[in-house]
């Protein structure tokens, strides 16, 4: 609009000049009383004027398709990036639900010994590994039908759940994140009193009218929607370290599940679920499940030189319905991040996206040279896989 504004400022005083030396032709003289030879001189400069707006009009223009032609190719790459996260959405999608967990992960080949039968016992006592399995610890895949993008899944079972995480494993996972030790127990009281329905203030923690004072949203004294959403509790959008760590990797989940997953979490989760885990010894978990994952409890322990009391109900050696995955564009390392749980007792739609998020450009790093044969399979492998 300022363009056209401005062409039309510049070509209406020289279109005026062009008109009054047109009737000055005509006439012989002008109301000045200037002879016609007089007027002569006035032609070239008038040209002139006129030559030099239609190359105005002209610049303008090009301006204006240039940038619209900018923009187009913005629209149709954001366009081409949302039909390949729908498209990928749906392969992962059509993958967990098709395909069983063991506790290495996600198993999508092959099986090397098929169930003797479909009775319940026979089922049950099969082994579904196959020769081709897709780790749900976030490490990368690039994607078979789509060879631009690569993502990491991430079993939300592997993660630090906001919805149920106790007070003392908060303040070990602070703790392994680096948070003071001055803010833990701060922080740890100020969740739980974000989440419970009750008004009751909790040592060092933070209700209803106490937000209000500082002009914040009130708790939801409920679940939590996403781990971003944490940042509306008092004293946690301060800690810079713990939301720079999350939007590298997902660390933290709100997915609508139960028990630990000692086979898919990062170190620093496996710290604080586990009562006296080290970050030293929560590596050499880490390393000694790349090998033998984890069947038990007792497994757990022995890898870690520890006993465990109290905890082995807690865990789960298996992956759950609920996934943090990461959407990774390996030309421009744009990142977009989404929480899928699957839904297998509704049949309108047996799956719902809990969030949707594009991680902020200070925090998408290149994920390097990824070997080619290692992909997540299309849907038409998966569906040609015997199983």
């Amino acid at each position: 609009m300022h363009d056209i504004l401005r062409l039309g400022l510049t070509l209406v005083p020289a279109f005026m000049l062009l008109l009054i030396v047109t009737r000055f032709h005509r006439d012989g003289t002008d109301i000045m009383g200037m002879e016609r030879d007089a007027l002569r001189g006035f032609i070239l400069p008038v040209t002139l004027w006129v030559i030099a707006a239609i190359g105005l009009a002209a610049a303008i223009l090009s301006e204006w398709v240039g940038n619209a032609v900018t923009n187009a190719i913005a629209i149709q790459e954001k366009i081409n990036t949302e039909i390949a996260f729908a498209d990928i959405r749906n392969e992962i999608i059509f993958a967990v639900a098709r395909r069983p967990y063991t506790n290495r992960g996600l198993q999508v080949g092959n099986f090397f010994s098929q169930p003797a039968g479909s009775a319940f016992q026979n089922v049950l006592n099969s082994n579904y590994e196959s020769d081709k399995l897709i780790f749900l610890d976030g490490r990368p895949y690039i994607v078979a039908s789509n060879q631009k993008y690569a993502i990491q899944i991430q079993d939300g079972r592997g993660l630090v759940n906001l919805n149920n995480i106790s007070a003392q494993n908060t303040i070990r996972f602070l703790k392994a994140l680096g948070v003071e030790e001055g803010s833990q127990s701060q922080l740890a009281d100020t969740l739980q009193d974000y989440r419970d329905a009750d008004d009751l203030r909790r040592l060092s923690g933070a209700e209803e009218n106490d937000y209000r004072r500082l002009g914040l949203h009130p708790p939801a004294n409920g679940h939590l929607m996403s781990p971003w959403e944490a940042q509306r509790i008092i004293g946690w959008e301060s800690n810079a370290n713990l939301w720079n760590t999350q939007f590298e990797r997902p660390l933290m989940s709100t997915c609508r599940a139960s028990g630990f997953n000692p086979n898919t979490a990062p170190r620093e989760v496996l710290s604080s679920y586990i009562d006296g885990i080290s970050m030293e010894r929560a590596n050499m978990l880490v390393n000694y499940r790349e090998n033998l994952p984890f069947r038990n409890a007792r497994n757990v322990g022995e890898a870690a030189g520890v006993v465990l009391l109290n905890q082995p109900f807690f865990f789960s050696f298996t992956p759950g319905r609920c996934i943090v995955v990461d959407l990774i564009d390996r030309e421009s390392n744009e990142r977009i991040r989404f929480s899928l749980t699957l839904l297998p007792l509704q049949r309108d739609q047996p799956w719902q996206i809990d969030y949707v998020l594009s991680i902020p450009k200070a925090y998408r790093k290149a994920l390097g040279q990824l070997d080619p044969e290692v992909t997540f399979p299309s849907p038409e492998e998966i569906a040609g896989a015997t199983g």
